[in-house]
């Protein structure tokens, strides 16, 4: 054999034992021994022990791509550096797919109560909102029914609804909130005694809740006797229940207003004593009627009876 430079000679053995000598293209490198001046990977898997003794590792075999002789990498570094960078970018890419741990939310409490989503939508509440008072309501099932009337009574005359729900969701939320109350039977001989509005009512049955009933029946006495010379007894109730509310006594009545509960009272007993006369004068008219018919009568069966004579 005719001997060539170091780098022929080891290109022959290294075809000889199926390395990238052999293969056509390949470029080669004189007078540089093999495995020189290649860098090393150490820590990758699929690492063959001579390669890795002379610094060339194995390269593993990415998804979709046929295995690669280590020997081929030891011929071309610029293909093993190429091979590397796709790797390494597949790694990095496989990476970047990893699902991130989503941000912490606030758990889905489900299906909103069809009462809590008829009211919203009626007021045109935020949905937030909305799941706010869910989850209040949820806790409050004893009393919900009363609760959400109280709501639509309080939201119906409100300028705001959504801020005054706010306000109301803190009040359940701190123990303070009441819902509707029924009147008791005295109010409701009252209100009907009277002819009260229904927001004159529900007002009052929700202020004199407050109190025992022994407190109650002692207002509601003291009521009576405003509106029995109010011309207006609704408005009354309206400017008494601040006072009602804070405990204090509602004072002397005003005097006889006309068109008060007293003043139809004392003009329908002047009627009746008026028909009482004219009934009365009726009679001792008729009566008179009859006895001069009586008399007359008389005298003229005893003219006849002359006559007879």
């Amino acid at each position: 054999k005719k001997r060539g430079p170091a780098g022929d000679v080891r290109g022959e053995e290294a075809s000889h034992d199926g390395s990238a000598g052999a293969v056509a293209g390949m470029p080669s490198f004189p007078g540089m021994p093999f495995g020189m001046g290649m860098p090393s990977w150490p820590g990758l898997p699929g690492m063959s022990p001579m390669l890795g003794m002379m610094g060339l590792p194995s390269m593993p075999s990415a998804p979709g791509m046929p295995t690669i002789h280590p020997a081929l990498l030891a011929a071309n570094p610029m293909l093993a550096m190429q091979l590397m960078g796709m790797q390494g970018g597949s790694s990095g890419g496989a990476e970047s797919q990893k699902p991130t741990d989503p941000t912490p939310t606030e758990p889905s409490s489900g299906m909103i109560d069809p009462d809590v989503q008829e009211l919203c939508d009626h007021f045109h509440i935020e949905e937030r909102h909305a799941r706010r008072l869910d989850e209040i309501m949820r806790k409050r099932q004893d009393t919900f029914t009363a609760d959400m009337e109280k709501l639509y009574n309080k939201l119906e005359q409100a300028n705001s609804p959504a801020g005054l729900l706010v306000v109301k969701m803190r009040e359940m939320e701190s123990g303070t909130f009441v819902g509707m109350l029924r009147p008791c039977k005295a109010q409701l001989a009252l209100s009907k005694k009277y002819k009260l509005d229904s927001p004159a009512e529900t007002k009052l049955a929700d202020i004199l809740g407050r109190y025992d009933e022994a407190k109650k029946q002692e207002y509601l006495a003291e009521l009576e006797k405003h509106l029995e010379v109010s011309a207006r007894p609704s408005a009354v109730v309206m400017m008494m229940l601040k006072k009602i509310s804070d405990g204090l006594p509602l004072g002397r009545p005003g005097p006889v207003a006309p068109g008060s509960y007293l003043d139809r009272q004392n003009q329908d007993g002047k009627d009746r004593r008026g028909d009482r006369d004219r009934d009365r004068d009726r009679r001792g008219d008729d009566r008179e009627k009859d006895r001069k018919s009586t008399r007359e009568r008389r005298s003229r069966s005893r003219e006849r009876r002359s006559r007879s004579r």
